[in-house]
C-alpha cells in the first residue's frame, strides 16, 4: 500500500470520529432546566424513556411520565413545571405543556395548605404527565400538520410549602430580608 493511500484511510477515519453521531439525531432530547438549588429532582421514569426517545413514535408525550423527588427537608404542597418545544410552526411561540402537583389554588404560594392538602414529603417521588394536553398535541399535528418536537425542556415555575413560603420562578419567596406579616 502506498502512504498517499493509508494517509487518505486514516484521514477518513478520523474525520468520522469527529462528525455527530447520527443516532444522536435520531431521538428525542430532554432538557432538564431546573436551577440547582430547586429542592427537587427530575427525570423521565426509566420505563417511559425508550418511548419519549423514539422519534417515530407519535404517542410519545401521551406515554411521557416525569419522576420528581422531592429532595429538601420540607413538605412541597404544590409544584408546578412547564415543558416546552421548540416546535414553532409558521411562527407561532413556543407550544409549552405545564404539568403541576397539588391543588391550584396553592400555586399562589401565600395561600395556605389545609388538612385536605397531601403534600409530596421530603424524599419522596410522584409522577407527573402531560393529562389531557397530549390528546391536544397530537390532534393539532393530525389537523394541522405540526411537526414533531425533537427537543422536550423541563422549566421550574413555582413551588409552594403550604405555609406562605416556596420559590417563584427559581427565587425564594418570600424574598431573604423582607419581614413576614403576624399570622
Amino acid at each position: 500500500m502506498n502512504n498517499s493511500l493509508v494517509l487518505s484511510i486514516v484521514g477518513v477515519l478520523m474525520l468520522a470520529l469527529c462528525l455527530p453521531s447520527s443516532s444522536a439525531a435520531q431521538e428525542r432530547i430532554f432538557e432538564n432546566k431546573v436551577p440547582a438549588h430547586i429542592p427537587i429532582k427530575i427525570k423521565i421514569r426509566k420505563e417511559k424513556e425508550e418511548s419519549f426517545k423514539d422519534l417515530k413514535n407519535e404517542r410519545w408525550l401521551r406515554e411521557f411520565e416525569l419522576e420528581v423527588t422531592n429532595t429538601g427537608d420540607r413538605p412541597i404542597y404544590y409544584l408546578e413545571i412547564v415543558m416546552g418545544t421548540e416546535v414553532m410552526p409558521d411562527g407561532l411561540p413556543e407550544i409549552v405543556i405545564p404539568m403541576h402537583y397539588g391543588r391550584a389554588e396553592l400555586g399562589d404560594i401565600v395561600t395556605k395548605a389545609t388538612s385536605d392538602d397531601v403534600p409530596i414529603k421530603p424524599g419522596e417521588t410522584v409522577i407527573l404527565t402531560a393529562g389531557g394536553m397530549a390528546t391536544n398535541w397530537e390532534k393539532a399535528r393530525r389537523e394541522y400538520g405540526w411537526p414533531d418536537a425533537s427537543k422536550f425542556r423541563a422549566e421550574f415555575q413555582i413551588l409552594s410549602y403550604g405555609d406562605g413560603t416556596g420559590y417563584w420562578a427559581s427565587e425564594l419567596y418570600p424574598p431573604p430580608g423582607r419581614r413576614k406579616a403576624p399570622v
